[in-house]
C-alpha cells in the first residue's frame, strides 16, 4: 500500500495500522491526563460547585456532627468574572469587527462590510453566542483551558412530489380522460445549513503532552475528540449513503459491538464530578434495548508523513470510516490548521494546560472554610455546653442533650454526676484572620467584593480610596478577558469567517447582509454581487477582531478614555470633529451605559441640523459685524458734534455772562442732566467691564457671540446718551416751544 493511499476498510481491526494509531494516541494521552490533571480537575469542579473536594477531612467520620459549611468564595469570583466578560463583549450590538487587509482595495472594503453583517446575523440568530462565550470563559476559569470545534452543519431530505407534465412548447399535457398529466420528481429540502461552534468538555479531548504551548492543537501529532452520541443517531449514520460513492458513510456494527466499545468511557470520573452526587446522564441509564443509550465515538485527527488524516472509530476497537485527508473534509482551513481552537485565560509559559483561577485560589478557599467552620463550632459550644458525665451515673442523658428551655433532668447527684464544660467565646483574632483571607483571595482572583471594602475601612471612606481598591481588581479581570479574547475568541471567529466564505448560500442571510452594507456605503452597488460574484466578494483577505480592550469592564472608564481621545485629537487637528462618525460614537457611549443601541436617541437627518446651526452662527456673525460698523459710525458722528458744541460754547461765553440770572437757572438744569447722564454712563461702563471678563472666560463660540452682541448694543447706547440733547435752546426750551416763538435759528447744533 502506498504511503498516502487510503487503506481499505475491510481490514480486520486487529491488523489495521490506523486503528492501532488511534488506540496508542488515546491510551497515551489518557494516561498522561489521569496522572497529572484528572485529580486537579475534579477538585476544581467541586470547589466551583461549592462542595468539599474528594479527600477532604470534612468527608471523614470525625466531622460527621461538626460544622461542614462551604463559603462560596470561588463561585462568587467566577460569577464576577463572568459578569465582567458579558459587559466587555456584549455592551454594544457590534460583537465583531471585520477590516480589510488592504484599505485601498474597494472589493476588500465591500467584503469586510458584508461579512461583518453576516457574522452579526449568525452570532445573534443561529449561534447561541452569549451562552457559548460565557460557558467557554467559565471553562477556562475552572480547567485552565477551553476547546471548541467549528464546522458547517448541513443536512437535507429528499422527498417525492407530483408536478404537472408539460410538452416541448410549454403546454400542459392532458390525459385521455381530459385530466392533467402529472409526473413524480424528487426535491431536496434543506433541513440544516448553518455554522456551528461546539464546546468540547476537557475530559473529551486528547492531545500529546509534548505539544507546543503556543499552539497545542496544531502542533500535536494527534487530536482525539470523544463524542457522546445516542445509539439511534449512530445507527442512523450507518444507514446514510455517501452521494459521491454510493457507499454507506459509516461501517455497520451491531448494537452489542457499539455498546461494548463505549465501556472505556463509561466511568469517566471528571464527567461524574460535574454532576456531583447526581446520576450520570450519559451512562447510568443505558441498557441493551434502549436506543437512547449513550455511546462514545472517537474522532481521530492523526498526522502521518506530514499530512493530517481524519477518521472515526467506535471507541478504540472498531473502525467506522476510512481515513481521509483533513483538507478534503475541511477545504476552508489554511495549511497546517485544524478545525479546533484551544484557548485559555491565564498564560503560563511552556505549559499546554495552564493553571486555572480555581486552582490558584484553592488553598485560600480551604483556609476560609476552616476558619468559618471552627468559629461556628465554637459558637455552638458556647451556646450549647458540653458535659462531663460520671460513668454509670443514673442520669437522663437524652433529656440532658436536648437542653429544652424550662426542662428538667433527673439525676442522683447533680454536684458530682455532671460537670459543665465552659468554652471561651471566639476571639476577635478569628474574624481578623477571616478578613485577611478575604483580601488575599480577592487579590489573587481579581475580585473586588464587599468584604474587601469592609476590611479597608480607612480607604473606603473616600471615593478615591474606592477607586484605588477596585482599579487593581479591574485590571486583573481585563487582563484575563483580553487573554481569553486573543487565544480563543478571535481564532474562533477567524475560522467562522472562513466557513462563511466557503459555505454560505442562504439567500435570507445574504440579502440581509447586502442591504445592511448598502445602507452604510451608498457609493457601492452591493446588489450586483450575485452568484459567482458573491462568492468572489466573500473570499477576500480580511482581518477579524473583537471590540474588547483594556478598560472594557468599567463603563465610566470607557467613556472617559473615549472623550480623552477625542479632546486630544481636537487639540492636534482643530477640524477633527468634522470627520468623526457620530453613529459609532453614540453606539459606544450608550453601549457603555447599558443600552443595546443608540438608534432611538439619534435623529434621522443629523447633517441637516448641523447645516442649520452653521447657518445660524453665520447670520449672528453678520449681525455682529453690522452692529460693530454702526457703533464706529456713531462714535465719529458723536465726536464731531462734541467739537461743534465746544466751539459754539466758547463763542457764546460773553453772551452767557450778560445773562447771569437766566444762565444760572439754565446751567443748573444742564448740570442736573449731565450728572444723571454721567451716573448712567458709569453704570454702563461697569456692565461693559463685566461683559469683557465673561467674554475672556467663555469657551463656547455661540455664547461668546451672544456676549459680543450685548457689548456692541451697550456701546451703542453709551454713545447715543453721550450726544448733546437736540431740541433744547439756550434757555432749556424744547423744539416745539422754539418753533412756536419763531426762534429756529437758536436751536443748538442746528446752525448752518
Amino acid at each position: 500500500m502506498a504511503t498516502n493511499e487510503q487503506p481499505p476498510l475491510n481490514v480486520s481491526r486487529e491488523s489495521s495500522p490506523w486503528l492501532k494509531l488511534a488506540k496508542d494516541a488515546f491510551e497515551n494521552s489518557t494516561s498522561y491526563i489521569d496522572n497529572n490533571y484528572r485529580n486537579q480537575w475534579e477538585r476544581n469542579i467541586a470547589l466551583f460547585r461549592s462542595q468539599h473536594p474528594k479527600g477532604s477531612k470534612y468527608h471523614s467520620k470525625e466531622y460527621t456532627h461538626r460544622s461542614r459549611l462551604f463559603r462560596p468564595k470561588t463561585r462568587s469570583a467566577i460569577r464576577t468574572n463572568e459578569a465582567a466578560c458579558a459587559a466587555a463583549f456584549f455592551s454594544t450590538d457590534d460583537v465583531v469587527s471585520v477590516r480589510p487587509e488592504n484599505d485601498a482595495d474597494d472589493k476588500q472594503r465591500a467584503s469586510a462590510r458584508v461579512l461583518k453583517h453576516i457574522l452579526q446575523y449568525r452570532l445573534t440568530k443561529t449561534i447561541p453566542w452569549f451562552q457559548t462565550i460565557i460557558a467557554a470563559y467559565q471553562e477556562t476559569l475552572i480547567f485552565g483551558t477551553v476547546c471548541s470545534y467549528q464546522y458547517w452543519e448541513y443536512s437535507e431530505k429528499k422527498k417525492t412530489v407530483t408536478v404537472p407534465l408539460f410538452d416541448e412548447d410549454g403546454n400542459t399535457v392532458v390525459n385521455e380522460d381530459g385530466s392533467e398529466a402529472t409526473e413524480k420528481v424528487e426535491e431536496i429540502d434543506v433541513i440544516k445549513d448553518k455554522p456551528v461552534i461546539r464546546l468540547i468538555a476537557a475530559e473529551n479531548l486528547r492531545i500529546d503532552s509534548a505539544s507546543d504551548w503556543f499552539d497545542p492543537i496544531n502542533s500535536s501529532p494527534y487530536v482525539v475528540e470523544i463524542i457522546p452520541m445516542y445509539l439511534q443517531d449512530v445507527i442512523e449514520k450507518m444507514g446514510e449513503v455517501d452521494s459521491k460513492t454510493g457507499m454507506p458513510k459509516w461501517r455497520t456494527l451491531t448494537v452489542e459491538e457499539l455498546l461494548s466499545s463505549a465501556s472505556r468511557s463509561d466511568n469517566d470520573s471528571t464527567r461524574q464530578s460535574r454532576h456531583g452526587r447526581r446520576q450520570d446522564p450519559a451512562t447510568e441509564r443505558r441498557n441493551d434495548n434502549n436506543m437512547y443509550s449513550t455511546v462514545f465515538i472517537h474522532k481521530n485527527t492523526i498526522k502521518k508523513n506530514g499530512k493530517d488524516w481524519c477518521y472515526f472509530t467506535a471507541g478504540t476497537d472498531y473502525m467506522l470510516t476510512d481515513p481521509k485527508p483533513l483538507t478534503e473534509l475541511y477545504p476552508h482551513l489554511q495549511d497546517g490548521e485544524r478545525p479546533y481552537v484551544l484557548g485559555n485565560a491565564i498564560i503560563e509559559a511552556h505549559k499546554s494546560y495552564p493553571s486555572s483561577l480555581v486552582e490558584m485560589t484553592q488553598d485560600l478557599q480551604t483556609a476560609a472554610n476552616d476558619i468559618a467552620n471552627q468559629r461556628t463550632d465554637n459558637v455552638q459550644l458556647v451556646l450549647n455546653k458540653r458535659y462531663h458525665i460520671r460513668r454509670s451515673a443514673n442520669i437522663d442523658i437524652h433529656s440532658l442533650k436536648r437542653s429544652v428551655p424550662g426542662g428538667s433532668v433527673m439525676m442522683d447527684d447533680p454536684m458530682r454526676d455532671v460537670q459543665i464544660v465552659n468554652t471561651p467565646d471566639v476571639t476577635a483574632s478569628s474574624y481578623e484572620e477571616q478578613d485577611r483571607l478575604n483580601v488575599d483571595f480577592d487579590d489573587i482572583a481579581g475580585h473586588f467584593s464587599q468584604g474587601t471594602v469592609q476590611t479597608n475601612r480607612m480607604m473606603n471612606e473616600t471615593v478615591g480610596g474606592m477607586e484605588m481598591l477596585s482599579s487593581d481588581a479591574n485590571s486583573q479581570m481585563e487582563y484575563m478577558i483580553r487573554t481569553f479574547a486573543e487565544t480563543w475568541v478571535e481564532p474562533v471567529l477567524r475560522q467562522l469567517v472562513r466557513l462563511e466564505q466557503y459555505y454560505e448560500t442562504d439567500d435570507v442571510v445574504m440579502n440581509y447582509s447586502l442591504n445592511s452594507a448598502a445602507e452604510e456605503d451608498q457609493d457601492t452597488d452591493y446588489y450586483q454581487f450575485t452568484g459567482d460574484a458573491a462568492d468572489d466578494l466573500l473570499r477576500q483577505n480580511l482581518i477579524v477582531n473583537v471590540n474588547v480592550g483594556i478598560g472594557a469592564t468599567d463603563p465610566q472608564r470607557k467613556i472617559e478614555k473615549l472623550l480623552l481621545g477625542m479632546r486630544t485629537m481636537t487639540e492636534i487637528v482643530p477640524d477633527f470633529m468634522n470627520f468623526i462618525d457620530q453613529k459609532e460614537i453614540a453606539r459606544e457611549v450608550f453601549g457603555a451605559l447599558g443600552y443595546k443601541d443608540s438608534s432611538r436617541f439619534l435623529t434621522e437627518e443629523p447633517p441637516a441640523r448641523m447645516e442649520e446651526m452653521q447657518a445660524q452662527l453665520e447670520q449672528q456673525g453678520q449681525m455682529l459685524q453690522q452692529l460693530t460698523d454702526q457703533g464706529a459710525a456713531k462714535q465719529i458722528d458723536a465726536q464731531s458734534k462734541i467739537v461743534a458744541a465746544t466751539i459754539k460754547a466758547q463763542s457764546d461765553v460773553q453772551a452767557a455772562k450778560e445773562k447771569a440770572k437766566g444762565d444760572i437757572f439754565s446751567t443748573q438744569i444742564a448740570s442736573d442732566s449731565r450728572e444723571r447722564i454721567d451716573s448712567e454712563q458709569r453704570d454702563m461702563r461697569r456692565q461693559l467691564s463685566l461683559i469683557d471678563s465673561r467674554i475672556k472666560a467663555e469657551k463656547n463660540d455661540i455664547a461668546r457671540g451672544e456676549l459680543l452682541l450685548q457689548k456692541e448694543s451697550l456701546v451703542h447706547k453709551m454713545m447715543i446718551d453721550a450726544e448733546p440733547e437736540i431740541g433744547l435752546d439756550e434757555e432749556g426750551k424744547k423744539m416745539s416751544e422754539v418753533l412756536m416763538n419763531d426762534e429756529y435759528g437758536k436751536i443748538q447744533g442746528a446752525e448752518g
